[in-house]
C-alpha cells in the first residue's frame, strides 16, 4: 500500500541551555496509508506534538531531529532546503493546532489569512477539488478575485458563511476558528492533514462537529490524516488505526477496533480503563497511577514499568522490542 506519511527510526533531541543533551523522541516508527487515518495517542508529555511538528519541521530551536526518515508521500522531509520547505507545508502537509486563536493574528480578517496561504505563485489548477476537470495540469498565477472566490468556496466547505471572510478571530467561536484552520490547511489540497488534539479547546457539541467535518473533508478530498489526541475512545470512534505513544515512543500499533477492543500494551489497557463512560454513576474511576517519567530521567529498561501492574524482573533493566500479536504491533515483555 502507497503510503502517505512514513517515519522510520526518528529520533529527536532537545538541548536546554547549558546542559546536556535530552532525546525526546526515541525511535518512533509510524506509517499512514492513502486515505487513511491513523490515532497518536498517549497522555501529555509522551511526546505526539514533537511527532506531529517533526514531520512539518516546526519544531523549537532547542530541538533538532537527529536521526531517522520522515516521508511525506516519499519525500524525505530531513533533506529538504528552507525554500522547499516553504513549499511542501500546505501542497504535501498541512497542520491544524490545538488552540487556534493562538495561531490566527489577531489584526487581520479570515479570509484574508486564508488568502495568505494560497501557493499563488504556480498554483496547479487541476489540483484543487475546488475546480473542474477541465482545468487539470494548468498551471497560472492567482488574480485576487480568484483567490477570494477560492476562499469563500472553502468556507462553504467547512461550513461557515460568507461573512466569516470580513471578519476578524475575536469576533468567531472557537468551533468557527478551529474552521478557520482546517480552510487554511486544505486550501491548496494538501494529501495528508495533521490535526494536533484540534478538539481540546472546545465544548462536546462544537467538538462533534469537527469529528464530524474532519471526517467529511477526508471523504471529499481523499486525505489521509495523523489525528493526535489524548482521548482513546475518540481515537476509535475517529481513526481507523491507533497508535499508543509513551515516553517518546510507539508502544502499540493496530486497527482502532482490535486496539480498542483488545488492547496488548498495559499502558493501552490502563489508558481505556480511565474513561468514564465504563463506569457507572457513583463508581470511583480507575486511574493510572504515577505520571509520564521526565526525559531527564527516564527509569532504565521500560519506561513504563513503574506504573505497570505486569513488570517482571527483565523490565527494570532492559528495553522490548516490537512484537506482532495478530493484526497488532507491541513493546512488552508480557508476550516474550
Amino acid at each position: 500500500m502507497d503510503k502517505a506519511l512514513e517515519i522510520k527510526r526518528l529520533e529527536v533531541s532537545f538541548i536546554p541551555a547549558g546542559k546536556k543533551r535530552v532525546k525526546i523522541l526515541r525511535g518512533v516508527n509510524l506509517a499512514i496509508g492513502k486515505q487513511e487515518s491513523l490515532a497518536l495517542v498517549g497522555e501529555s508529555g509522551s511526546g505526539k506534538t514533537i511527532t506531529a511538528r517533526s514531520v512539518m519541521r516546526i519544531l523549537p530551536r532547542s530541538m533538532y531531529l537527529e536521526s531517522g526518515e520522515v516521508l511525506i508521500d516519499g519525500t524525505d522531509v530531513r533533506k529538504l532546503t528552507e525554500n522547499d520547505l516553504m513549499d511542501m507545508r500546505g501542497r504535501l502537509a498541512g497542520m491544524i493546532f490545538q488552540e487556534p486563536s493562538s495561531y490566527l493574528n489577531p489584526v487581520f480578517t479570515a479570509g484574508s489569512q486564508i488568502e495568505e496561504a494560497i501557493k499563488d505563485s504556480e498554483f496547479n489548477l487541476g489540483s484543487s477539488p475546488l475546480r473542474g476537470e477541465d482545468m487539470v495540469g494548468v498551471k497560472a498565477r492567482i488574480s485576487r478575485t480568484e483567490r477570494k472566490k477560492l476562499v469563500l468556496k472553502m468556507l462553504s466547505e467547512v461550513g461557515l458563511k460568507e461573512n466569516v471572510y470580513y471578519q476578524y478571530p475575536h469576533q468567531l467561536s472557537g468551533g468557527m476558528q478551529q474552521r478557520v484552520m482546517i480552510a487554511m490547511a486544505l486550501i491548496n489540497s494538501p494529501e495528508l492533514l495533521i490535526a494536533d488534539e484540534p478538539t481540546t479547546a472546545l465544548d462536546v457539541t462544537t467538538a462533534y462537529g469537527i469529528i464530524e467535518l474532519l471526517k467529511k473533508m477526508m471523504t471529499r478530498y481523499g486525505l489521509s490524516i495523523l489525528f493526535i489526541t489524548h482521548d482513546i475512545s475518540l481515537a476509535a470512534n475517529f481513526a481507523q488505526k491507533i497508535a499508543v505513544m509513551y515516553a517518546g515512543k510507539i508502544v502499540e500499533t493496530g486497527p482502532a477496533r482490535d486496539v480498542f477492543s483488545n488492547p496488548l500494551h498495559p499502558y493501552t489497557e490502563r489508558l481505556i480503563s480511565c474513561l468514564p463512560e465504563r463506569y457507572k454513576t457513583g463508581e470511583r474511576i480507575k486511574v493510572i497511577e504515577g505520571h509520564v517519567p521526565d526525559f531527564n530521567a527516564l527509569p532504565k529498561g521500560c519506561a513504563f514499568h513503574p506504573r505497570c501492574p505486569y513488570k517482571k524482573e527483565i523490565c527494570l533493566y532492559k528495553e522490548p522490542g516490537e512484537i506482532t500479536k495478530g493484526t497488532t504491533t507491541v513493546m512488552c515483555f508480557k508476550y516474550g
